[in-house]
C-alpha cells in the first residue's frame, strides 16, 4: 500500500478544463456531472480548510484559474481533444458508482495526485476488475444492505489488489488484509483446514464489521475509520489524543497519520472518483454484469473438491479458486465450512450428482498402524498430507507419536500432492503485495532499486500497485 507525475492526463481532463475556462468568467462552480473536480490541483487547494465531515468540504475546483487549466490543456496531445466521450459505466460498475457517498473529499489535492498516478495504469480496473469479477457483486450486496459508503468496494482493490492469495510483509491475508489475531477475532476461522481471511465472502462481512465499529468509535468519521482500518485504531486514537482533538472536529487532511495512510486513504477516494466521473477518464472496466455469480451447493464434511468439480464439470482448479478459502482439495472433517462456491450455471448440476450419489464426494480416512522408527513428518510425506494437517487431524500438540497407535489419515492418503493454492507466476517475476515498495523489494532480491526500476523501465520513485509483475531479472526469449 504504497509515484511520479503523468506525463499525460485522461482525455476528461481537457473537457473540464473547456468547462471551467468558460466558467471561470462569470464565477460559477462547475457540477458535479462536468468532472469539474478531477480537472486540476488549484493552488489554493492545499491551503483549504477542511473539518473532515463531508457537509463542510468545499470544492477546490471551483477556485481553478483560467493559466492553470491552459497549461494542462497544452500538455496533451493534439490528437485527443476531439475524441468523442466513452460512454458511462453499465452494469454493476453503474451500481458501485450510484452508492458513492464521499464525493465532498474527491476534490482533495491528495486524492486528485492519486488520480494522475492510476492514471498512468489506465488498464487498472480491467486487471483488477477480472479478478474480482466472481466476488464483487456479493461485496456490493454486503455493503448495499447495510447502508454503507460504495466506497468501501473499492478497499480491497487498494489493499491486496482484489487478490485472495496476496499476504503482505506483515502476514496479512487475504483480499481485505487481515492479520491472522485481526481475523479470528471477527469470527474468522485460520487453521490448516481452512483461511477465512481468503475467502472473499467470509472475509467481506468481517471487513464491513471492522469498519463499522471503527466508524462508531471515531464518531462516524469514515476517512477515520478507513485509517483505523490501515494503521490500527489504537493508532488513530493516539494521535487524535496526542493533539487534544475530537474525532467529530479534527480535521483529517491536517492529521500526522503514518505515512502508508496518508497514501492509502486518498487512493481509495481515487478510485471512487474514477468510477464517479461518469465513464469519462479514459479507463477501460471489464463488463460485469450486476447478478450474482456465485452460488452456494452444500456438499458436507471431507467433501473432495477434485470429484466435486468433475460433478459439476468444471476443472478441480477452476472451483478452488472460487473457494480460496480452503487450504486443503477437501472440506474440514467438522464440517467447517461444508459447502462449495461455483458458477450458478453449474451449481445445478452438482445438486443433481449429489442427490442420485449423495457420498460419492465423501473422502475416508483411512487408518494407519505407526511402526517403530516412524516420524509424524515421514509419515506426512508419504500419504501426501501437510503435517500441520495430520496434526490436528489426530489432536496432537507436537510431533511426538507412538509405535503401536494408529493415525488417521485425512483424504485420499497418497492420491495427490496437498499445496497451499497460490497464484500461477513465472520465475523471474515477482507480484507486488500489499504495502510492498520498489526499495523492498529490491533488497528482498538483492539488487539496486535502480537495477529493478530501469529492468521494468519505470523511474525509481514510481507507484506500484497490489497485483502489479516486475521483472526480477532481463527478459529471455520465448518466457
Amino acid at each position: 500500500m504504497e509515484g511520479s507525475v503523468l506525463n499525460s492526463l485522461p482525455d476528461y481532463v481537457i473537457k473540464v478544463g473547456c468547462a471551467l475556462c468558460l466558467l471561470s468568467s462569470c464565477t460559477v462552480s462547475p457540477t458535479r456531472e462536468s468532472g469539474g473536480k478531477l480537472a486540476t490541483e488549484p493552488p489554493a487547494a492545499a491551503n483549504q480548510q477542511d473539518t473532515g465531515s463531508p457537509s463542510h468540504a468545499g470544492n477546490p475546483a471551483a477556485t481553478t484559474d483560467e493559466a492553470a487549466t491552459d497549461s494542462i490543456r497544452d500538455s496533451l496531445p493534439p490528437s485527443t481533444l476531439d475524441e468523442p466521450e466513452p460512454s458511462i459505466h453499465s452494469g454493476l460498475w453503474r451500481r458501485i458508482a450510484d452508492g458513492l457517498q464521499l464525493q465532498a473529499y474527491y476534490d482533495r489535492p491528495e486524492v486528485v495526485e492519486q488520480v494522475r498516478l492510476y492514471a498512468r495504469r489506465p488498464d487498472y480496473f480491467e486487471r483488477v476488475g477480472e479478478r474480482a469479477r466472481p466476488f464483487l457483486h456479493g461485496v456490493v450486496e454486503q455493503i448495499e444492505q447495510r447502508g454503507l459508503p460504495m466506497e468501501i468496494a473499492l478497499m480491497p482493490f487498494v489493499e491486496s489488489g482484489f487478490n485472495p492469495n496476496a499476504v503482505s510483509p506483515r502476514a496479512a491475508a487475504g483480499p481485505w488484509q487481515f492479520m491472522a489475531g485481526t481475523g479470528r477475532s471477527l469470527g474468522l476461522r485460520v487453521d490448516p483446514w481452512f483461511d477465512g481471511r481468503r475467502d472473499p465472502v467470509a472475509s467481506t462481512t468481517a471487513a464491513l464489521d471492522y469498519l463499522e465499529i471503527q466508524q462508531q468509535r471515531f464518531a462516524e468519521n469514515w476517512l477515520l475509520a478507513f485509517a483505523a482500518y490501515n494503521s490500527g485504531p489504537a493508532n488513530v486514537s493516539r494521535i487524535l489524543r496526542n493533539l487534544g482533538e475530537n474525532a467529530t472536529e479534527v480535521d483529517f487532511w491536517q492529521l500526522p497519520l503514518p505515512a502508508e495512510t496518508q497514501i492509502h486513504v486518498p487512493r481509495i477516494l481515487a478510485l471512487a472518483s474514477i468510477l464517479d466521473s461518469g465513464g469519462k477518464t479514459g479507463f477501460s472496466f471489464p463488463e460485469i454484469a450486476d447478478e450474482e455469480f456465485l452460488a452456494r451447493v452444500r456438499v458436507g464434511p471431507s467433501a473432495s473438491i477434485v470429484i466435486a468439480a468433475e460433478l459439476a464439470g468444471l476443472k478441480p482448479e477452476a472451483l478452488r479458486r472460487l473457494n480460496p478459502g480452503f487450504r486443503q482439495w477437501w472440506t474440514p472433517p467438522d464440517g467447517n465450512p461444508d459447502f462449495l462456491h461455483m458458477p450458478r450455471e453449474k451449481a445445478q448440476t452438482l445438486r443433481l450428482a449429489l442427490l442420485e450419489a449423495p457420498n460419492v464426494i465423501q473422502v475416508r480416512a483411512k487408518r494407519y498402524l505407526i511402526e517403530p522408527g516412524d516420524t509424524l513428518g515421514g509419515i506426512a510425506r508419504a500419504m501426501a498430507v501437510p503435517v500441520d494437517v495430520l496434526r490436528s487431524h489426530n489432536g496432537l500438540r507436537g510431533d511426538l507419536i507412538i509405535a503401536g497407535d494408529y493415525l488417521s489419515i485425512p483424504g485420499p492418503g497418497g492420491d495427490m500432492a496437498l499445496e497451499p493454492l497460490a497464484e500461477p507466476d513465472s520465475p523471474g517475476i515477482y507480484i507486488v503485495q500489499a504495502g510492498d515498495s520498489l526499495w523492498a523489494i529490491a533488497r528482498r532480491n538483492g539488487l539496486e532499486v535502480a537495477t529493478l526500476a530501469g529492468i521494468n523501465a519505470i523511474s525509481p520513485n514510481a507507484l506500484i500497485l497490489p497485483g502489479q509483475r516486475l521483472l526480477l531479472g532481463p527478459a529471455s526469449e520465448g518466457r
